[in-house]
């Protein structure tokens, strides 16, 4: 054994592994060495294998999310992708992995399963762009916690990054399709054949309305609970209300189009009298939604929009993309619209901008 002091107080022990005095006196000292250096570079006397930091972060998240802190869907991704990384550089050292080793993820995951006699369910033999930037992210967002522990010492952070040649924008609806939508709806409420069909079709419609103006995500949605929807008056004496959201960019308020309000007091006038911490958005049985998407594509089908005119297929998320194009058509500026969304200024210039109209960028300016 080789027992070295670290500190006035405290001892770093290990196993030499040998019987032999003369070689244990050499491991000893190249031992010695080791550990200088590592206390020297800031790191810990023993390295941390890059899975059981993955592991660590796992259920650091896992904690976050019973703190409704991380959303459902969030932490599925966090989960689904920590498993390519455990499997790429698990048994490598946290503070090995550089820039390099993070660049050369990108083609290992490529062709993660090109090997595979059958494919697992919902995987893709070519992930897309965007599916790889999101697995690059997860991996830095782990290193930057590692580092952030002290795992890392004084090295750097990995500043790869992995840009999608073609940036993917979920279609949004013109207005014409929301409203035909919208009528559509209220059809397959009133043609229910029962009172639980009528009931399921009252959710879809109630949320799509709130989606719809107020940009916010899929999963933010299915988090809100009854005791996060505050009313208020804004400065046009208007009712209105502000939604506490939790989602992937942390707590924000959100606020919809005051046009919702009185649909919002109709929701909750139903809900009067139950525990406030029960879902705004919830099953028949009061369970959380995971995903009203089938019944999305139902209403679709049948208003017969279910793609736009270059053939892309709509979904839940085009309710977001929706509220950010009717916004800036508005005159609403960027920044708000940003905030109100939980996401960056350059990404509303970078994906939305351009359906600003003109004219409303020359109004802007010449105010």
């Amino acid at each position: 054994y080789a027992r070295i002091r670290i500190s006035p107080v405290k001892y770093f022990w290990l196993s030499l592994k040998t019987t032999d005095v003369e070689t244990a006196i050499r491991a000893g000292r190249k031992l010695l060495y080791q550990v200088e250096e590592r206390v020297e570079l800031g790191l810990p006397t023993k390295s941390k294998l890059f899975s059981a930091v993955i592991d660590d972060y796992v259920r650091f998240r896992q904690r976050d999310h019973a703190h409704d802190r991380t959303s459902d869907g969030m932490l599925r991704q966090i989960i689904r992708v920590a498993k390519f990384w455990r499997e790429y550089a698990g048994a490598m050292p946290v503070e090995a992995i550089d820039d390099k080793v993070m660049r050369e993820f990108i083609p290992w995951r490529r062709d993660y399963y090109s090997n595979f006699k059958k494919l697992p369910k919902n995987a893709r033999l070519h992930p897309t762009d965007k599916t790889l930037q999101w697995d690059m992210m997860l991996g830095k967002a782990v290193i930057k916690w590692a580092h952030e522990q002290g795992f890392r010492g004084k090295q750097s952070l990995p500043t790869v990054t992995f840009t999608p040649k073609k940036k993917r924008v979920r279609p949004a609806f013109e207005i014409a399709e929301y409203r035909r939508l919208w009528r559509t709806m209220y059809k397959r409420i009133k043609d229910a054949k029962d009172e639980r069909t009528k009931r399921s079709r009252e959710l879809l419609r109630d949320y799509v309305l709130v989606l719809a103006n107020s940009g916010m995500r899929v999963g933010e949605a299915n988090n809100l609970r009854i005791r996060d929807v505050i009313p208020f008056k804004d400065d046009k004496g208007r009712n209105n209300y502000r939604f506490i959201v939790r989602g992937k960019t942390g707590e924000r308020d959100a606020i919809p189009r005051s046009a919702v309000a009185s649909r919002l007091d109709k929701i909750l006038a139903k809900r009067n009298g139950e525990n406030p911490n029960k879902f705004l958005f919830a099953m028949s049985d009061g369970s959380k939604i995971i995903t009203l998407i089938d019944q999305f594509k139902a209403a679709l089908r049948r208003a017969g929009i279910e793609k736009n005119g270059f053939d892309e297929k709509y979904s839940l998320y085009s309710l977001r993309h929706f509220y950010a194009v009717m916004a800036l058509r508005n005159g609403i500026g960027v920044f708000e619209v940003a905030r109100n969304m939980g996401t960056s200024v350059q990404m509303i210039q970078q994906y939305y901008g351009k359906q600003a109209t003109s004219a409303v960028f020359a109004t802007r300016l010449g105010d």
